[in-house]
């Protein structure tokens, strides 16, 4: 049975009433769901797919309860992701919000399990059958070490790798990420890489974000020089390279007359760890009373789990991460602050689209790109109740909606204040003009998933422009605005409203007749053959520049004008189409700069601006994005015969829209919107 549209709750009453076990066909077990190219996993000879009943005489989904000692990794180069779930284990609410514990291998057992994770904005439930992949014997992916027959977290693993696409779409990743995927917080970097720019307060912001309930992770990056086949490299003091930790609790404890601030991690290997000063086997460790080791729960064990001086951590690691399940806690904030605000979020959903939108940071020679980058408009008018201070906090998310968590694209934004708002959006002309200043950067673009940046700014309109490093590259992305005082906020690029129609063509004049006449068939009308000579000579009378359209052209521009659906079209459809050719090709020779007899698409917002009159009608980004994808060439182009078939689409396909609403006899009552539907039928 497939889980293809119904929830967990609806398929296993099904799957009771038959007494059948669930097998996933959108997630089967076989290599298709281990490797994006279908073939074995490298270094693993045999993948056997088994149930956990076949695996144990007693299997538990949790025995007793679920505690971050239950995830140990196992083959996968997952620690990213077992050490942020071992971290949300640590919090039994958010555990249980993601892990439901209505499922169980009890009388209610059909072989089906369900997850929930916060993904881009909304949580998604994800359902899959319990089928995992083993080497004959036992888990070859995440498991739990000490209790066998325990399967909440290789079940966990699974649905998070369906999520994902794969298991390979989870061999790889950045801890922070999937802790927001567990808990949909926003996350933060502290790069520590620069020694000399470590925060002197590091530890207090920490301490301070940790007692919030922030979660906390710490990784080690391989250096170049390592081959890309080695996953973790170990350092002589049992920290490894390429491997994440989890930072699961914080101590400051007094010792030989001054105080020792701690940090303790985990492993998510669930054994391999530090053995410098503090490990468990430590000399100061050993001289610790029973009360002290008892407080810091220390357990002599390999279990993975050990503290380590925060000065330690900052010599040996290279990342510090930190997920805020609120606002109040992102580090710009947080060690001043403590004190809980009512948040109000805006979010976007957008892309960088190539030859639309995908303009990149600006640096030359692509500097006039950047500002076809998507534009948000911001206006703060209140300040905030909490500072005695005359500003607005503004905290900014930026997250790249990634694809097989394989991205190589670095991200980051821009905030510009305005002189006065604007609806549309910034250009290299009405920049200098209306942005006071570039008031704030998001900083060194990166290769983080997710961007944060917390900003004090005073009331007025800001542009907030997400971007690429580089120009043409192209994602998804989500914008979260949060802010005290609500706000209010739009895309500058989006068009929406009605444009007035210019007034109706002059009646069709005698030379235009005869020629009409003179090409047209004994019906009085003209197929494709006979359009293209007829627009070739009225071309060179009219406008001495011969318009050679081929016959496959002309095909097009009949479906789209003949109004009598005939396949040929009439004298006063001949003159529609050729006044359309006329009217498209004068505002197309304006940004054909170069006379190359094409456009480059980024400028298809201002083309379609200066036809808008014309048309009767806007054409958003929604639209031109998929006139770029069906008609642009690999270089970004447009020529013109190809954008005057656009213009017939366009126009035609509207009238079709607007008929349709007249016979349905509200807007409201169609199933597109206006936009939509030219979006669908331009792609065709």
């Amino acid at each position: 049975m497939s889980g293809r549209e119904k929830d967990y709750h609806t398929l296993r009453k099904e799957l009771l009433r038959t007494n059948s076990l669930f097998v996933d066909a959108d997630f089967p077990p076989d290599n298709s769901s281990l490797t994006f190219d279908r073939t074995p996993p490298a270094g693993l000879r045999t993948v056997i797919w088994k149930r956990p009943t076949d695996l144990s005489r007693n299997p538990r989904f949790i025995v007793k309860n679920a505690t971050r000692f239950d995830l140990d990794q196992g083959y996968l180069g997952n620690c990213w992701f077992i050490a942020g779930a071992a971290l949300v284990a640590t919090k039994k609410k958010l555990l249980e919000r993601v892990v439901p514990l209505d499922q169980e291998f009890d009388r209610t057992y059909a072989g089906i399990f369900h997850f929930n994770f916060w993904w881009y904005g909304k949580w998604v439930e994800v359902v899959i059958d319990d089928y995992l992949p083993t080497d004959g014997y036992r888990l070859i992916y995440a498991r739990n070490r000490e209790e066998p027959n325990e399967f909440w977290a290789a079940l966990l693993e699974k649905a998070y790798a369906k999520l994902r696409g794969c298991y390979e779409g989870v061999d790889g990743g950045k801890l922070q990420d999937s802790v927001v995927d567990l808990t949909g917080g926003i996350s933060e970097t502290v790069d520590i890489k620069d020694k000399s720019q470590i925060p002197v307060d590091i530890y207090e912001i920490l301490w301070r974000s940790w007692k919030m309930n922030s979660f906390l992770g710490c990784s080690i990056s391989l250096p170049p020089n390592v081959s890309s086949s080695s996953r973790e490299v170990r350092r002589p003091n049992g920290l490894y390279m390429g491997h994440a930790y989890s930072i699961t609790a914080l101590a400051v404890i007094p010792y030989k007359g001054s105080s020792v601030r701690l940090c303790r991690l985990r492993n998510p290997w669930g054994r391999s760890e530090w053995n410098g000063d503090w490990s468990d086997e430590s000399y100061q460790i050993r001289n610790l009373s029973s009360e002290a080791k008892q407080r810091l729960g220390i357990v002599i064990q390999d279990d993975g789990e050990f503290w380590i001086p925060i000065d330690d951590v900052l010599v040996n690691f290279e990342e510090i991460q930190l997920i805020h399940l609120q606002p109040d806690a992102t580090t710009q904030g947080v060690a001043v602050n403590e004190g809980k605000r009512q948040w109000n979020v805006t979010v976007y959903h957008d892309q960088w689209i190539k030859g639309v939108t995908a303009g990149g940071c600006g640096n030359a020679p692509y500097q006039d790109l950047y500002w076809k980058n998507p534009q948000f408009s911001v206006t703060l008018r209140d300040v905030d109740d909490t500072d005695n201070k005359p500003t607005c906090t503004v905290i900014i998310s930026l997250i790249e909606k990634e694809q097989n968590n394989k991205s190589k694209i670095a991200i980051g934004f821009d905030v510009y204040k305005l002189k006065y708002p604007q609806s549309q959006p910034l250009d290299g002309e009405t920049a200098p003009r209306n942005a006071l200043i570039l008031k704030k950067r998001s900083g060194v673009y990166q290769y983080n998933r997710e961007i944060t940046r917390r900003f004090d700014l005073t009331p007025g309109t800001y542009v907030v422009i997400p971007s690429t490093f580089r120009p043409h590259e192209e994602a998804e992305f989500m914008l979260r605005i949060y802010t005290e005082k609500i706000i209010s906020s739009l895309v500058l690029d989006e068009r929406n409203g009605e444009v007035k129609p210019e007034a109706k063509p002059p009646p069709v004049r005698d030379a235009f007749r005869e020629l009409f006449l003179k090409h047209a068939g004994e019906d009085g009308k003209l197929k494709a053959k006979e359009l293209k000579e007829f627009i070739l000579e009225l071309s060179r009378s009219e406008i001495n520049e011969p318009l050679k359209f081929s016959t496959e052209t002309c095909r097009s521009l009949i479906t789209m004008m003949d109004s009598s659906r005939t396949g040929r079209i009439s004298k006063a459809d001949t003159y529609n189409a050729w006044r359309t050719i006329l009217s498209g090709k004068a505002v197309f020779q304006q940004f054909d700069i170069d006379g190359s007899g094409t456009v480059d698409t980024y400028e298809l917002d201002k083309l379609f601006s200066t036809l808008a009159p014309s048309l009767g009608f806007p054409v958003n980004r929604m639209v031109q994005t998929a006139i770029v994808r069906r008609y642009a060439d690999r270089n970004n182009k447009i020529r013109l015969t190809d954008f005057i078939i656009v213009i017939c689409k366009l126009t035609l396909m509207y009238q079709i829209y607007k008929d349709q609403q007249i016979k349905t006899g509200s807007p409201d009552s169609a199933s597109f919107t206006m936009n939509e539907f030219l979006y669908y039928t331009m792609y065709c």
